[in-house]
């Protein structure tokens, strides 16, 4: 898979670990990582949490102008599994999650700081943070478009071929086919994020790069998915609510999670990227310069 090196100009990436340092195993490298960059992750978070509160307050107004615009919300109804009426609530599925949309550009910062705390290099949290999202809000905020619009077919799709299929096999087929496509997509999310702040490449280059990466990293992309789904279900499905759980759920959020989770996605995704496309590309420059006739 060397070729996917050659889907752009990469002039982003700088110098990773020393090669003479003897590789430590996964697990301690991850730790150690994590314990020397805890109070940056914190810091990290911190700032993640200005545009985030933002966008939950922008999601309040527009939960609270579904009910005042639309008191019976946007409602469609879809042939159910048992043959009755399924009703789904368009406006909470597919009108709430927009201002999301608007969260996409400072996921830049995110996967910038992380990804260089993953490569073992120094970042200055408030600056790199900033300059990765002035650097790269066109591409994170299209590709939050193309995120919403995935959502919103895909969605719609696995939820109404999965209740015809009750009445004809037929609809198990696309219902599979877009079920696939759906993990794929998630999937390849794990990896766009360091891709566009690491490679000079167009739009369509990224996405192609990501999903073959998708395809190529599948163990360690169900690793995350489950780690990342497992952590959801603990929180909103095993842990009763009380007060005290709100409380740390929420003293979580505003201190570590978002970090965390970006810091592990790109402390997993990144070997593959540095393995497929970073060293085939520096090894090409290698080969170019040891071809080219040195000046006497």
């Amino acid at each position: 898979m060397a070729f996917l090196g050659l889907f752009g100009n990469y002039d982003k990436p700088g110098p990773g670990v020393p090669k003479d340092e003897p590789p430590k195993p996964v697990l301690v490298r991850f730790c150690s990582i994590l314990i020397r960059k805890f109070s940056k992750l914190v810091q990290l978070n911190l700032i993640f949490l200005l545009p985030f509160l933002a966008v939950t307050v922008m999601t309040v107004g527009f939960f609270i102008a579904g009910f005042s615009i639309f008191p019976n919300h946007l409602m469609m109804q879809l042939p159910g599994r048992d043959g009755g009426p399924m009703l789904l609530d368009l406006w909470n599925l597919f009108v709430l999650p927009l201002p999301l949309v608007l969260l996409s550009p400072f996921i830049a910062g995110m996967a910038f700081v992380t990804r260089n705390f993953a490569r073992e290099e120094h970042a200055f949290v408030w600056s790199d943070f900033w300059s990765a999202v002035k650097a790269n809000w066109r591409y994170f905020l299209l590709n939050g478009l193309v995120c919403y619009l995935a959502y919103a077919v895909l969605f719609f799709s696995i939820v109404y071929y999965y209740n015809r299929a009750a009445q004809h096999p037929f609809y198990y087929l696309p219902f599979c086919i877009c079920t696939v496509v759906t993990i794929l997509w998630i999937f390849s999310q794990y990896y766009l994020p360091i891709l566009f702040v690491t490679f000079d490449l167009k739009f369509w280059q990224v996405y192609r790069n990501a999903l073959i990466l998708a395809l190529a990293g599948l163990g360690r992309n169900l690793l995350l998915t489950t780690i990342l789904g497992g952590t959801g279900y603990l929180f909103f499905s095993i842990i009763p609510v009380t007060p005290f759980s709100v409380t740390a759920f929420l003293l979580l959020l505003a201190l570590i999670l978002f970090s965390f989770f970006a810091f592990l996605i790109s402390f997993t995704v990144y070997p593959l990227i540095d393995r497929f496309l970073i060293q085939p590309y520096q090894q090409k420059l290698e080969r170019e310069e040891s071809c080219t006739p040195k000046e006497e």
